[in-house]
């Protein structure tokens, strides 16, 4: 069954699946090969395989739980990577207690997402700001296309219908927890994970992953190798917590704190 690792685009997933990625593996160091371990959904190759017509998008709510069957039927534990919203699109779910096993959801302040985001595709911080705060955005096949993939949904939609998904019970994860006590959140999420799948956590193992995929590690690796999941610009940018204080106007915060003060206020980002 599925684990997914989910979130709002430019959260720390990738952070995340780059540490999980490597705790379960054998290596001694960590390269982006790692992440074919986990691999995103929904994907063109999925789409290919089982002759879903992806360039229309009603087709791939419609084939929601027909791919994860699919993926599921090698019967073992598969953690995914998502950015879908846990969303229903034309009463057609995008998963079920039959298909999904737990969920880690990584959610981050969205001032910050707003700059992260904004760079990743090579938008500007307002245009930026309007897909965010829209219930009706979509993650694209890449950067460059026009091909909906997964329904993200606006970042407090995202949020929220993972916060309240009653398929499975799920562990939220904050970003800056992430960055502010690395070791302690993902202590969290392993021992989350060894509830569901019954191991023993190593601790040199996680000491050592936690090294391996450090923010500057992953940066460095990028710049020397490139990595294939990055828009526009460098995919690793700062990772910085409160990175908007200097770099966002009081405009433009000010509408994101209107437009998301519920989620903020709940999340302890006001």
């Amino acid at each position: 069954m599925i684990i997914w690792i989910s979130s709002y685009p430019k959260s720390g997933n990738t952070w995340v699946r780059s540490f999980l990625s490597f705790y379960f593996s054998d290596e001694t160091n960590f390269s982006f090969k790692h992440l074919s371990a986990i691999k995103k959904f929904p994907r063109k190759e999925i789409f290919e395989e089982l002759d879903v017509n992806y360039k229309d998008f009603n087709q791939i709510p419609a084939n929601w739980i027909k791919m994860q069957k699919s993926i599921n039927l090698s019967e073992e534990t598969i953690f995914l990577k998502t950015h879908n919203a846990m969303a229903k699109v034309n009463d057609f779910t995008f998963t079920d207690s039959k298909n999904t096993k737990g969920f880690i959801y990584l959610v981050r302040d969205p001032r910050d997402v707003l700059l992260s985001y904004a760079s990743h595709l090579n938008k500007d911080i307002e245009d930026t700001f309007s897909i965010m705060a829209s219930d009706r955005s979509y993650e694209m096949l890449d950067v460059n296309s026009n091909i909906k993939m997964s329904l993200l949904g606006s970042w407090a939609s995202n949020y929220k219908s993972w916060k309240n998904c009653s398929v499975a019970n799920g562990l939220i994860i904050k970003y800056e927890d992430l960055v502010n006590d690395t070791e302690k959140n993902f202590r969290s999420i392993l021992n989350y994970l060894s509830k569901l799948n019954d191991f023993k956590l190593d601790e040199d193992r996680l000491k050592k992953s936690i090294n391996c995929t450090n923010f500057e590690n992953l940066k460095n690796l990028e710049l020397k190798e490139g990595f294939e999941e990055s828009g526009s610009n460098f995919f690793f940018r700062k990772g910085k917590v409160g990175d908007w204080k200097s770099n966002l106007d009081s405009k433009i915060i000010n509408k994101i704190e209107k437009v998301f003060k519920d989620e903020m206020l709940e999340l302890g980002y006001l």
